[in-house]
């Protein structure tokens, strides 16, 4: 029999009976069952209507840098799950790589922000980031290794290595440690999850890692040994669609070898107004603006019925206007008026917006240039884009195969170094002068070079299998990515002999440069 309470209160409750701790654990597993059950539930409403809402700017060049296009829909990875990968698998990082985010791969991370430039955010359950096209198209430019970067709206990223990118994680989600218990410990640390997003991200993990293996095995032959890696500011725009979106059309179609290599260097993409109806991409397959820039959508991840109109709309219309960068260091301007005349003989015709040949295409056999990214585009693959965007108001009708590279207008043609389509001659110096062009030199710097007209770079002797060397034979112990003209896709011929200005003297060619950076400024050259 239990006693009343002592010393004032002590003790008033017994302990409980076994069958009334039974009832108690009882309640407790029902409740638990039951909250298992409603967070159930929950997630399967958010399923069915899951919520979509990107991150909006008002400022057109934060809505460039930071704004969805869709892409973060179809291929979007949980936004704390990503941002714990470079920390917690260090070891995939590129070598030499000191930074555990992802500026390792050159991106511009902006202080604050989430993500570097060139990723978006969406709240889908849980927040969700992807690439837009701003990862390809915002550089940077330095005068000195020591002074701060310039970030450049519609540049070239000439430091993003975003093969690199994605072998780190194909490499991550291929790595044991890629599980839930490890993720949900390393995101713990940047601030503890709740019961719902934790329950979300032990779901997400083994999905995430599920699609990312998928997608490193249609792109497997990016990373056979034999393969030019593409290196800091390069891409190959349409191989990947050809193994990846569209592995399916792809499955009874081996691609021949002479398809597989279409590197090129990333494109400046402003003044875009004045290019619709050219003839676009580095070899002249497609002369509308607006459907350019839905192929780059598809390009960065995003599924036909994920494609984010209005915001592709928006980026249109910032971008017809977008003004090149003025050239932000000294000019000669008695050199540059010398030059005025051998641009007007030389380049004028071809490259300049009021020129007669100016977004046509020159035919392979004439412009000479590394032939590998114009085969890389093919009928079958034309006709894949066509399928593949049928029954959309945008579907694509103005591609085409062509035979040759297109002659592009020369705005802002100071910060588009690398030259060539394929980013294989490091300064306009060396275009001009072909028979010095650099055969290896490394890739990747910010750092600007005025007097060649290009960013600064190191050339190395050597080769691919027996290991690069400096000139005078000491290993090269960088880190930079090294650029070989000799491997297929990365030829550094062509655009060359008389029509082409490199043949004139040295004392031409050096006022030539200066008029092109007198020319690259908004203002009339006159």
């Amino acid at each position: 029999m239990s006693q009343g309470p002592r010393n004032g209160g002590e003790d008033y409750f017994e302990r409980p009976t076994h069958l009334v701790s039974k009832l108690y654990a009882g309640r407790l597993r029902l409740a638990a069952i039951c909250a298992v059950v409603l967070l159930s539930a929950l997630l399967a409403l958010f399923h069915a209507f899951p919520p979509n809402r990107p991150v909006e700017y008002t400022s057109e060049v934060e809505h460039f840098y930071y704004g969805s296009i869709g892409s973060d829909i179809t291929s979007g990875i949980p936004l704390k799950l990503m941002q714990v990968l470079p920390k917690t698998f260090p070891d995939h990082l590129p070598k030499g790589a000191v930074a555990r985010d992802y500026t390792a791969f050159g991106m511009i991370q902006e202080p604050g922000r989430p993500m570097p430039i060139g990723f978006s955010v969406r709240d889908q359950i849980v927040d969700r980031t992807w690439i837009n096209c701003a990862v390809c198209h915002t550089g940077s430019v330095r005068e000195s290794p020591e002074a701060k970067p310039r970030i450049i709206a519609g540049m070239s990223a000439n430091t993003v290595d975003l093969m690199a990118f994605f072998k780190f994680l194909f490499d991550c989600a291929d790595d044991p440690r890629f599980t839930a218990d490890t993720l949900l410990a390393a995101m713990d640390e940047q601030g503890e999850l709740g019961p719902v997003e934790r329950l979300i991200y032990r779901i997400a993990v083994p999905q995430v890692r599920e699609e990312l293996l998928k997608t490193r095995r249609n792109l497997a032959y990016l990373f056979e040994p034999d393969y030019p890696p593409f290196g800091p500011g390069r891409v190959d725009t349409f191989n990947t669609f050809k193994f990846n979106q569209f592995a399916y059309y792809y499955q009874e179609r081996d691609a021949p070898v002479e398809e597989i290599y279409g590197t090129v260097d990333f494109p400046s993409i402003w003044e875009q107004a004045k290019r619709d109806g050219l003839w676009l991409h580095w070899d002249g397959n497609n002369n509308s603006v607006r459907e350019r820039n839905f192929s780059a959508a598809i390009g960065a991840g995003t599924a036909p019925p994920d494609m984010d109109v209005d915001s592709l709309f928006r980026l249109e219309d910032w971008l017809d206007e977008l003004e090149p960068p003025a050239y932000p260091f000294a000019i000669d301007e008695q050199a540059a008026r010398r030059g005025r005349p051998i641009y007007e003989q030389y380049c004028f015709s071809c490259h300049d917006f009021k020129g007669e040949h100016v977004g046509g295409v020159v035919p392979l056999e004439q412009i000479g240039t590394d032939r590998h990214r114009k085969d890389s585009y093919t009928e079958v693959l034309r006709q894949a884009q066509r399928d593949y965007t049928k029954g959309y108001f945008w579907q694509f009708s103005h591609f085409r195969v062509t035979d040759g590279y297109a002659n592009h207008p020369l705005d802002g043609l100071w910060a588009r170094a690398p030259y060539l389509h394929n980013g294989s001659v490091p300064s306009l110096w060396d275009l001009l002068t072909p028979r010095d062009r650099p055969e290896i030199f490394t890739i990747g710097n910010d750092v600007y070079d005025p007097q060649r007209m290009g960013f600064a770079h190191q050339e190395l002797k050597g080769s691919r299998e027996d290991g690069y060397v400096y000139p005078d034979g000491r290993p090269y112990t960088g880190s930079a990515f090294v650029l070989d003209t000799r491997l297929p896709g990365n030829g550094n011929e062509g655009h060359s002999g008389p029509a082409y200005g490199t043949e004139l003297s040295d004392q031409e060619k050096r006022d030539l440069i200066e008029y092109l950076k007198w020319l690259s400024r908004p203002q009339d050259a006159s």
